[in-house]
């Protein structure tokens, strides 16, 4: 059962993109309903490692390809392009994650696609951007994390910085601001009738999203620096240890806090009578602090602030934990599906849209999986029509493998 009766329902997008920034962006579109076409050239996105049928160690396109048809074209042939643009006339947004150029290069621009359609919207994801100094230099998520200063607020002061979470931070903001920004574009276009590009930038989306610390170096002329556990202005407030893990603390009547935690003879000290003493005095108080949180366990001091004083503070919980989490389980977003017979779990859809959204995401494609129910059903092609692309698709693929073992 395929997602159904969505916002975005009736939508028909063609995904040209690869990796992790594009196909996370268009995950989350078809999550809202739209019928997302992946178009992948004969050796398959680059997250497929070379296997065209989907298995469980395929992680990135497991985690990021629900919802997605996936049809084979060797764009550089006339075959596979006279396709791209039969489908240009039946779909209303074409996306991908190019470098500057190469769409242009390819014919898949906005200017040559409006002239097919001119109801067309065509976004793309670029790492700085569509023109300028650096427009053309490759970049990828850690890149951006650099060039966007992200990575000088991670880690601890005096240290390397670190990865923030872990994650693929980037190509995540980048692929769901690419999702947002297209679809203000459907939203104009119900207005008007008339198509329109879209640009994003893995760059322009990570500055955006330090928008309060860089307002804070714009007013204050402070740099910020590694944030480190702890934060700059408050106190308690991050990430502290306990007897068997770790906590942490939002804004709250810190007061309370201290007092709860067996502290109250400090709020007599100058030292720490209030939150700007304390911040004055951080070391110190920290120190005393920390010693006495380690006298319970992370579940035992939730009990005593949250649960019985509803302070504002969490446990840090690793994956196992999470996925048993009450909250998480309640919210649905362990979600189960099957592939090729076997059953697996994953994250699932972030949407909550109550008598909108309903239906269950479908598993993600093996390599050209819809190819020939695509060009028949949807472009009426004949079966011989069919056949040439998929012989053209074969006769590309060694070529195509020999380029890949360059990279």
């Amino acid at each position: 059962m395929a997602i159904s009766n969505g916002p975005l329902h009736g939508i028909r997008i063609l995904d040209l993109t690869q990796a992790h920034a594009g196909p996370f962006g268009t995950m989350l579109l078809g999550d809202l309903g739209a019928e997302i076409i992946r178009i992948e050239p004969p050796t398959g996105d680059m997250t497929r490692m070379g296997e065209t049928k989907m298995n469980m160690l395929l992680y990135y396109p497991m985690a990021l390809g629900r919802n997605k048809k996936s049809i084979v074209l060797d764009m550089s042939s006339e075959t596979g392009k006279r396709a791209f643009y039969d489908l240009v006339k039946v779909s209303d947004v074409v996306i991908s994650n190019y470098r500057p150029g190469v769409s242009e290069r390819l014919g898949l621009d906005y200017e040559t696609l409006k002239e097919i359609n001119p109801k067309i919207i065509r976004s793309n994801i670029s790492g700085y951007g569509e023109t300028g100094p650096y427009a053309l230099f490759p970049s990828y998520d850690i890149i951006a994390c650099g060039q966007s200063g992200l990575l000088s607020l991670s880690g601890e002061p005096g240290r390397s910085p670190v990865i923030p979470g872990g994650i693929a931070l980037a190509d995540m903001l980048g692929g769901t601001m690419a999702a947002f920004s297209t679809l203000a574009a459907l939203v104009k276009r119900s207005k008007d009738g008339i198509g329109m590009p879209v640009q994003t930038s893995l760059l322009d989306c990570l500055m955006t999203f330090q928008q309060v610390m860089f307002q804070m170096y714009f007013s204050l002329n402070k740099i910020p620096g590694p944030q480190g556990n702890r934060h700059p202005i408050m106190a308690p407030y991050g990430i502290y240890p306990t007897k068997d893990g770790f906590i942490t603390f939002g804004p709250s009547d810190s007061d309370k806090i201290i007092r709860l935690i067996g502290l109250e003879s400090i709020l007599e000290d100058e030292r720490f009578k209030n939150t700007l003493a304390r911040i004055m005095n951080r070391v110190e108080f920290e120190k005393l602090f920390e010693e006495a949180l380690l006298q319970k366990t992370t579940q035992e001091w939730l009990v005593l602030l949250r649960d019985e004083n509803d302070i504002a503070c969490g446990a840090v919980l690793d994956y196992p934990q999470v996925t048993e989490d009450p909250q998480v389980k309640h919210n649905q977003m362990i979600l189960e599906m099957e592939l090729n017979g076997e059953k697996y779990k994953t994250i699932g859809p972030l949407f909550k849209m109550p008598g909108v959204l309903e239906g269950k995401p479908e598993p993600p494609a093996d390599l050209g999986q819809h190819t020939e129910t695509v060009l028949k059903e949807l472009l009426g092609y004949s079966e011989s029509q069919v056949e040439a692309i998929k012989k053209q698709n074969d006769a590309a693929l060694p070529e195509l493998k020999k380029r890949l073992k360059k990279l």
